[in-house]
């Protein structure tokens, strides 16, 4: 029993380091490796009557097409061009798996679109083949015509998924509308005593005239050669003139009055009961195309 007792301590002095190294910790779950759109270079195999920039600029046109459309890393034009041997693809090079091999190569593509581009009239037509390198596949694509007035990128765009039919067409892009608020600042109205000033002053205005009027013909008919006026006539004109000066002026200070008060309809108690007029806004939503712009308002 002693020697039990006597063990005890020792045994726990050698099981406390054992327990207090850490547990072995697991390893992290490696990421699964996202796929990759397979590179799909647009090689120009033949050119008949169109000149090499036209030709090099619609192979470039057509790459881009194929990457807006489909999930594919696609490139042409002078980024294959300069990679290609130096007297271009051999005529047999479609029917030898040694060449295709050796253009793939060069390229670092596992794809190739094979093009002929023919100039016909006022039109041109691409002929293509579509090239599996590591299947050793290769098929006719259906022809593309362009007409003279049409835009080589939306011709090739509607047609991708035509040249590649295995790749996934590319999902179209969710953009939220871009809001533009503009403010329309206070609220502004005709209030009564506007209205009434603005009636006076039009009214004094008339008035003002017609008298002025009236002693202007008096006047020029005194003034005649020849005639005389009495002193009550003349005492007429200049009562007629006074007034039309005052009437005047009480139509300057009824517009400026109603202007005042027109300016002053936005604070506090002169606002209209239903409140501030809504906010205009803009709203621009870009498009694959371009984008739409939306004007919004109430009144």
């Amino acid at each position: 029993m002693r020697t039990a007792l006597a063990l005890l301590p020792l045994a726990v002095g050698l099981a406390a380091p054992a327990a207090a190294q850490p547990a072995p910790s697991r390893p992290p779950l490696a990421e699964p490796a996202r796929p990759h759109d397979p590179r799909v270079a647009v090689v120009v195999e033949l050119a008949v009557n169109v000149e090499a920039t036209r030709v090099e600029a619609l192979s470039a046109a057509l790459a881009d097409a194929l990457n807006r459309e489909l999930e594919v890393d696609a490139f042409g034009g002078g980024d294959v061009e300069r990679r290609l041997p130096a007297g271009g693809l051999p005529d047999d090079c479609l029917a030898t798996p040694a060449c295709i091999a050796d253009v793939a190569a060069r390229l670092d593509a596992p794809q190739l679109l094979v093009i002929a581009v023919v100039q016909v009239g006022d039109d041109i037509q691409v002929d293509s083949s579509w090239v599996d390198v590591a299947r050793g596949e290769v098929s006719a694509r259906p022809r593309v015509t362009l007409p003279a007035d049409a835009r080589a990128g939306e011709v090739f765009a509607d047609a991708a998924a035509r040249l590649l039919p295995r790749a996934t067409r590319r999902p179209l892009s969710v953009v939220q509308p871009i809001e533009v608020v503009t403010p329309t600042g206070p609220s502004r109205r005709f209030t009564t005593g506007a209205k009434i000033a603005a009636a006076a002053g039009v009214v004094a205005l008339g008035g003002g005239i017609g008298v002025g009027l009236s002693a202007r013909a008096s006047y020029g008919r005194c003034d005649k050669v020849g005639t005389v006026c009495s002193d009550g006539e003349k005492d007429s004109i200049g009562t007629r003139a006074l007034i039309a000066d005052a009437l005047f002026v009480g139509a300057a200070a009824g517009v400026t009055t109603a202007v005042i008060l027109y300016l002053r309809s936005a604070d506090g108690s002169e606002q209209v009961a239903t409140g501030a007029r809504p906010a205009r806004s803009l709203t621009v939503t870009p498009t694959a195309g371009g984008a739409v712009v939306g004007l919004h308002g109430g009144f």
